[in-house]
């Protein structure tokens, strides 16, 4: 091959080149779409003085979790609850005891199978978030704490895990919300019953059950 004909070729790859590239950069990339969890449960279990997490459990399940896309909102129609230690297992509330922590951990169910690995994978877009409301849907202060135990990889944290503390005694309804795509760079570091979740992310799940704070 001349050396006239060498230029050309290498002239053409580089030009083929250049232009599957430019198609490759051009070419949207297909998003890839988490499919919902169709039931949730969150298992309290009572921590010791120690921290060490003790018999004591109470369950609180949503089952057939449905979706209107349209809000990108989560209900529950069916919950029940049990408790280890009352063998009480569907009532419409539960009793946690005053001034306890308890370990929080939330699954996530699509088919009877645990999918938490799927929001662990997307955790940099997913965040829990939890409010203590009164019967007018108020947030009432002093009633719960929550610290989350869990983070992603930019150390933001996911919710899945927690520590879940009552302060004191009374009646409430906590609402458990799962918050998907926010940028969590605007939520106060900490900050597990922040107000403002709606306009910085949509909402996955919106889920509430009553709790009673009492001794027994």
């Amino acid at each position: 091959m001349t050396k006239k004909n060498q230029l050309l070729a290498l002239a053409f790859i580089l030009i083929s080149t250049f232009f599957m590239a430019s198609c490759s950069k051009d070419d949207p990339q297909p998003e890839i779409e988490q499919e919902e969890p169709d039931a949730a449960k969150l298992v309290f279990t009572k921590l010791d003085a120690n921290g060490d997490e003790t018999q004591t459990k109470v369950t609180v399940n949503f089952d057939e979790l449905s979706h209107d896309h349209d809000h990108a909102h989560a209900h529950s129609s069916t919950a029940t609850v049990s408790s280890e230690e009352e063998h009480d297992h569907e009532h419409a509330h539960i009793h946690l005891d005053p001034n306890s922590t308890y370990r929080l951990n939330i699954e996530m169910y699509r088919d009877g199978k645990i999918i938490n690995d799927e929001f662990i994978k997307a955790a940099d877009e997913h965040q829990f978030f939890f409010f203590a409301k009164d019967a007018e849907g108020k947030t009432v202060s002093n009633f719960i704490n929550y610290v989350y135990e869990d983070k992603d990889q930019n150390n933001y944290p996911i919710g899945l895990k927690g520590k879940f503390s009552t302060l004191g005694a009374g009646t409430a309804n906590i609402q458990v919300i799962l918050s998907h795509g926010l940028d969590k760079s605007k939520v106060p570091a900490g900050v597990f019953n922040y107000e403002n979740y709606s306009l910085i992310g949509d909402t996955d799940l919106d889920q509430t059950f009553e709790l009673h704070i009492e001794a027994e």
